[in-house]
């Protein structure tokens, strides 16, 4: 337990008998220290019933191998084991970032929410304050409201925080509100920011120059804006010194109205085309001049002044038409809209330089009849790459998950292949040593003992063969395969193994013709080519199905290049590109069996002598 704790292995293999405590306490002990619980627990043991698999789960364990096991599937499942972890932690670090992420944005709302409370606080305190300091002016205030409150013009006064410290009637017939909801309080308290931002920054204005200033004020009505010539002047204190502010407004909205309509719709579009980062172009529709653009477009398109100066929408569409990688549905699009004023239209168009724009264009009315066309134009490339990122990840994901599915049902099929491959051999073997037995208790037939022998020696070399290859398979896995380098001449290497195969090829009825003019000498492991040799060369007998063999060896550029070829039931073009991967078969292995290990040992072994 401490090793585990200090080392943090990735992985832990438990028996479950084990001297002074058992396996299955051993994992619970595991599972109930913060330091190792999160470590995958595999029991590998003799204990078989199920019930002790059950409290090998219950423990903690992720995984129950019974002894004898086949080394192959401890490590398939091992390999597993270790995939899923590494899956679940790149999930909880994802998952860690995003709960550190949640806990600094609830860090900034406190401190927010405290700030504002603050805030608060701080206009409690000098309400509080001035309520005091009224009390002392009521008397006096009484007098004064009643002569102001008779008056045509809008009379208010207000501190130099700017709160309300005085208002007639027609201040509370202008903004519909009874005296006791505005005194006390600031023009942010009443009014839209915007609006109490202008009242405000007049009042500073008046504090600063310690004069009377008259300006225009707005006030929104329910049934519009009411322009108002506002006189404000300071009130001033014993010292001398400004202690507030006093102003007295006429409403001027008959007068002002047609100007300032026409100045604030102006200033609205100015700022709206100088403020937005799409690149805007207002056209008019009959002369088709350039009737209004923001900087952004220029800088978009790169224009050259003289084409806006030019005044032609012409001119800058066909400018435009230059810069893109298809100019014709662009301006076949833009002569479709003049054609159609009431028209609408979203596009799409890619540059040359690779960014990609997005344009957009509505008709421009006035009075219900349409006087112009706004195109807006958008750089949509930054979002275009991250919609091409995303699909690009999306599909890797999903080939990730297939190919992961996929390597767990051949790993699935395998083991299913591999227990019927080694129980075969292992079952003849069985019948074979107790026919023995029972032919030996009833007197000796030397001829059947000797079958007997024969056939337990033909299904022991089979069952060699297979653990073999999966030991050759395991090497190779866990990049162990050795190379013993020697003198080899493969033409009489292939010639000694065709001898050795001589009785399976007689049995499957399959002739051989082996071509090799002359000897081909080089530097290779003659074990690890015998293997290559022997799996292309069972491979055509297994699935030639009788049909004649050809073996070619012919020397090339200082290597060797050796090609085996039969006439048998062929390879499905889809199989084709993963032929050479572990566990993959030609055809279904219930026909042919085989554990689809041979052909990526031989890929292997010729990879590792530098070939292909």
């Amino acid at each position: 337990m401490k090793r585990a704790s200090f080392t943090r292995p990735d992985l832990i293999l438990l028996d479950v008998l084990m001297p002074g405590i058992d396996g299955f306490e051993t994992c619970r002990c595991l599972k109930a220290a913060e330091s190792t619980r999160d470590i995958p627990v595999l029991f590998m043991t003799c204990v078989t019933d199920a019930a002790d698999k059950l409290v090998g789960f219950k423990s903690g364990g992720v995984d129950y191998i019974t002894k004898p096991c086949d080394i192959g599937e401890v490590i398939a499942r091992v390999t597993t084991h270790l995939s899923l972890r590494d899956a679940q932690k790149e999930l909880e670090a994802k998952n860690a970032q995003l709960q550190c992420e949640v806990a600094i944005r609830q860090q900034k709302e406190a401190a927010l929410q405290r700030a504002h409370r603050e805030l608060e606080q701080r206009v409690r305190e000098r309400t509080a304050e001035l309520s005091s300091s009224n009390a002392a002016l009521r008397e006096s205030q009484q007098l004064l409201q009643a002569i102001i409150d008779n008056t045509a013009a809008v009379i208010f006064a207000k501190d130099l925080e700017g709160r309300y410290m005085l208002v007639n009637r027609g201040y509370e017939e202008l903004f519909h509100m009874g005296r006791e909801q505005i005194l006390g309080k600031t023009d942010h308290d009443l009014f839209p920011r915007e609006q109490a931002d202008g009242y405000r920054a007049n009042d500073l204005l008046v504090l600063q120059q310690n004069r009377a200033v008259e300006l225009d004020e707005l006030a929104p009505q329910s049934n519009g804006v009411r322009t108002y010539m506002s006189l404000k002047f300071p009130l001033r204190g014993p010292a001398g010194k400004p202690e507030g502010i006093c102003g007295i407004s006429t409403d001027i909205t008959s007068r002002k109205h047609a100007e300032d309509v026409l100045r604030r719709s102006y200033s609205l579009l100015e700022a709206t085309l100088e403020s937005t980062a799409d690149g805007i172009l207002v056209v008019d529709s009959s002369a088709r001049r350039v009737v209004r653009h923001n900087r952004r477009l220029a800088q978009m398109w790169r224009v050259p002044e003289d084409v806006l100066a030019s005044g032609s929408a012409d001119t800058f569409f066909a400018f435009a038409g230059s810069r893109l990688r298809e100019p014709g549905p662009f301006l076949q699009s833009v002569h479709e809209l003049y054609a159609e004023p009431e028209a609408s239209a979203v596009d799409t168009f890619p540059l040359l330089d690779g960014r990609v724009f997005e344009r957009y264009s509505q008709p421009q009315r006035l009075g219900g009849l349409v006087v112009g066309r706004v195109f807006s134009f958008r750089d949509i490339t930054a979002r275009v790459d991250a919609e091409q990122q995303r699909n690009r990840l999306l599909l890797e994901e999903r080939r990730a998950r297939a190919a992961a599915e996929e390597a767990i049902r051949l790993r699935d099929e395998f083991l299913l292949v591999a227990s019927h491959e080694l129980r075969t051999p292992l079952t003849s073997l069985q019948l074979s040593v107790q026919s023995l037995e029972q032919r030996l208790s009833q007197g000796m037939n030397v001829e059947r003992v000797r079958s007997a022998v024969a056939r337990s020696g033909r299904q022991t070399k089979r069952l060699a063969t297979l653990i073999d290859t999966l030991l050759d398979a395991s090497r190779i896995q866990g990049g162990k395969l050795e190379l013993n380098r020697a003198s080899v001449d493969l033409r009489e290497l292939v010639a000694e193994i065709v001898a050795h195969l001589g009785d399976q090829l007689a049995q499957s009825g399959s002739t051989l013709a082996m071509r090799a003019e002359q000897p081909v000498i080089g530097w290779w492991d003659p074990y690890q080519l015998e293997q290559v040799v022997t799996n292309l060369l069972t491979n055509a007998i297994k699935f030639g199905e009788g049909s004649p063999i050809e073996i070619t060896i012919t020397g090339e550029d200082g290597g060797a290049r050796l090609s085996v070829t039969d006439r048998g039931i062929g390879i499905p073009a889809e199989v084709q590109p993963q032929l050479f991967e572990r566990f993959r078969r030609g055809v279904s292995s219930r026909n042919y069996g085989g554990l689809g290990l041979g052909l990526y040992i031989t890929r292997t072994i010729v990879e590792a002598h530098g070939g292909r």
